[in-house]
Parts: structure tokens; C-alpha cells; sequence
């Protein structure tokens, strides 16, 4: 038996169908996830004037100002997502990089200078939150001098996801595409605050550097110790340093090793390509180092670093007239791990200094040891 539909079936057919099709495409929609982002997008500057840009982003627009400026307009595509700003830039001494959000109604300074006093190739990220950014705006970004020093803009949506974290994390994590997770208030565009020692039962950490610091014509660092422990490890951040090199640890004066530090993602944008070298990479790397607690002493203990081969050859007159290449370190710590049976409460923070080059002074070598010397610093 066959069941054909009612006239009304046939009349209203092909609106049901309509109204079907439409329904399934609303459903379809609805089942995307709300806080679908839009992929991140990079900006090469110089920026060219047919270049497409996401429908969130704006044609970037550099003004006639007594400062160089570029300005970058921004639809954000959620209302609850945060904006994660990651810039690849050349310091210059003095100089300094302001970051600001100019909405529909007022205006912030994100970052008064986004520089870290190095005078050299930097990255930096900056977070931006969705209460900042409650509606379109622009991004603006201006030098102290008439141009602007910024290679590399990587704009990244980001969206807020459970987590799964030790309770001892106070702070947000972010954690990009492609990249190491931060918390979130090392990314708030402000000078990093500088870190304190710190004890965890036995295990104390040592800052050595406040401040991020040029390190190339020869820094000495000086730590101070009541008693030698039984483990230590030195980790730190290091830039400038040639993709495929070590940094040589010199600790008073003996070569204790080296630090290779880690290669980041071949995909992170921090890679550019040189006219006199295949690849460079413009940001911070993580290194660490076991330090070899035979070389430490009771007292003051110096510390020092140099790049492998960084001295020129003797053969090569033209190369050593060359300046060293620009070489920084931040966030360096010494990790000291005492006895259990050993009090700790009553022993005061190792002291830390650095010697500038100009007042370091050279390391003496001794005809009786087979360890070389330290690197001499000027």
C-alpha cells in the first residue's frame, strides 16, 4: 500500500523543505563551539598597501607624526577573548617603545616602554583582555625617534579553557599556538620584577640578574657563600647568541662547562632569514647547566660566560678589529641544594653582584693547572 501526502502536504511541501533547510543550517551553526577564534595573523612590516588582513583587522596605517607611529585597527571577533600581542623589534639606546588602545570612548597606555634596555633585537608579548578591549579600537604603537624599529607583529586571539595546575600557581597561564606557557603576569608589557631568593626545604635559588643585561664584552658575576652545597644548576634566558652555539660557563676562573641552549619551534616567527646567514632567531631561549660543586668555594665565587669560538683567529688581523656580536642574559638563577641535616633559617641570601667591563678584572692563570683560565674581560 502506498501513502501519498494530502493536498496541503503538496501545497506546503516546498516551504517545509525551506524552513527544514534553514532549521539544519541554524542547528549546524549552533553546534560550532561559541569561542571558535579566528587563526592568528602575522604583519611584515613594511606593510604593503594591498595586502589582505582578516575581517577583524583593519589596513595598518602609519600617520605623519614627530614620532614614528603605526596604527592597527581591531574588530574583536569575541567579546570574551583576550588579545595576545607578540612584537619583534630593534631596541635603540634611549629610545623607547610606547603600546597604547585608543576605543570608541577612551584611551589606555598599555605599556609605556615595551624596550628592555638590551639595544638590541627583541620579542616581547603583551596581553591584552577582553575589558580593554570592549569594543573596536586601535592598536597603536609609536618609537621615541623618527622610525619605528618593529619588524614583526603577531596578533593571536585567545580564549579562556580549564586548566589543570599545581595549587602553588597563583597566576593565569597562557599558552599560544605555538610556544612555551607564560604566566600571565610576565606579559602585562610592564619591566620585569625582579626576582628574590627563595628557600624550598634545602633547595635555595640564587637571582644573579635583576634586570636583563649586555653581556658581550665581558660581564662578571660575583655570589657570595656561607657553605658549599651538594647539587647546583644554573638556568637562565639567553639572546643574541648564534643558532648552533654554546655559551662557555667560567666559574672563578675554570671553564666549567657549557650551556646549549634549547632551539625554539621551526614554525615560531621569532625565525628570519639574514642576507649574510640562512636563519637567525630574534627572542629569548631557556638554557640550564649542572653546576659542578667542586669549583664552588666558601666566600665569594665568580661567574662568567663567552660563546664558543668567539675568539678571532690570529691569523685573521681584519677579524679581530670586529666588535663581538650583541649577546644578553636575563632571569639568571643559582639553584643550591644543601644537606637535609643542614639549618638553613639562620643563613642570610647570598649576596650577588655584577662587575660592569670597564671594572672587572682579569682573570689570572695559573702555569700549575691544566684548566684554562676565564675569559678576560676588558
Amino acid at each position: 500500500m502506498k501513502a501519498f501526502p494530502s493536498p496541503f502536504l503538496k501545497q506546503k511541501l516546498p516551504a517545509i523543505l525551506k524552513i527544514g533547510g534553514w532549521l539544519a543550517c541554524f542547528l549546524a551553526a549552533s553546534l560550532l563551539r561559541a569561542d571558535d577564534l579566528p587563526a592568528p595573523f602575522t604583519i611584515d612590516l613594511p606593510f604593503q598597501a594591498n595586502e589582505a588582513t582578516p575581517v577583524w583587522l583593519g589596513h595598518p596605517v602609519t600617520p605623519q607624526t614627530v614620532f614614528a607611529t603605526l596604527n592597527v585597527p581591531i574588530i574583536p571577533p569575541d567579546p570574551n577573548a583576550s588579545l595576545l600581542v607578540t612584537v619583534f623589534f630593534q631596541e635603540e639606546e634611549g629610545g623607547f617603545l610606547r603600546i597604547t588602545w585608543q576605543g570608541t570612548q577612551s584611551a589606555q597606555v598599555l605599556s609605556d616602554n615595551f624596550y628592555e634596555g638590551i639595544g638590541m633585537s627583541n620579542q616581547r608579548s603583551l596581553l591584552i583582555s577582553p575589558q580593554t578591549m570592549l569594543t573596536e579600537g586601535t592598536l597603536g604603537f609609536q618609537s621615541g625617534g623618527s622610525i619605528l624599529n618593529i619588524r614583526r607583529i603577531k596578533l593571536e586571539w585567545l580564549e579562556n579553557q580549564n586548566e589543570i595546575v599545581s595549587p602553588q600557581m597563583q597566576d593565569v597561564l597562557v599558552t599560544p599556538q605555538s610556544g612555551i606557557t607564560q604566566p600571565a603576569q610576565t606579559l602585562n608589557g610592564q619591566p620585569s620584577q625582579a626576582e628574590t631568593a627563595a628557600w624550598h626545604d634545602q633547595i635555595v635559588n640564587v637571582p644573579i640578574t635583576d634586570t636583563p643585561l649586555r653581556i658581550e664584552q665581558g660581564v662578571e658575576f660575583s655570589v657570595q657563600l656561607d657553605s658549599i652545597p651538594i647539587s647546583a644548576r644554573l638556568a637562565l634566558k639567553e639572546a643574541g647568541l648564534p643558532l648552533g652555539k654554546h655559551l662557555t660557563v667560567w666559574i672563578n676562573q675554570q671553564q666549567a662547562g657549557a650551556i646549549a641552549p634549547a632551539v625554539p619551534d621551526l614554525l615560531s616567527d621569532g625565525f628570519f632569514s639574514e642576507a649574510n646567514s640562512p636563519s637567525t632567531y630574534v627572542g629569548w631561549r631557556d638554557g640550564s647547566f649542572y653546576v659542578p660543586v667542586s669549583l664552588l668555594k666558601n666566600g665569594a665565587n665568580t661567574l662568567q660566560f663567552s660563546v664558543e669560538d668567539d675568539l678571532p683567529a690570529a691569523s685573521d688581523p681584519a677579524s679581530s678589529t670586529a666588535p663581538p656580536s650583541p649577546l644578553a642574559l636575563k632571569n639568571v638563577v643559582l639553584q643550591l641544594n644543601y644537606p637535609p641535616d643542614q639549618d638553613l633559617s639562620p643563613v642570610p641570601a647570598p649576596q650577588t653582584e655584577s662587575i660592569t667591563p670597564d671594572m672587572a678584572p682579569s682573570p689570572s692563570s695559573s702555569p700549575n693547572s691544566s684548566t684554562p683560565t676565564g675569559p678576560a674581560t676588558p
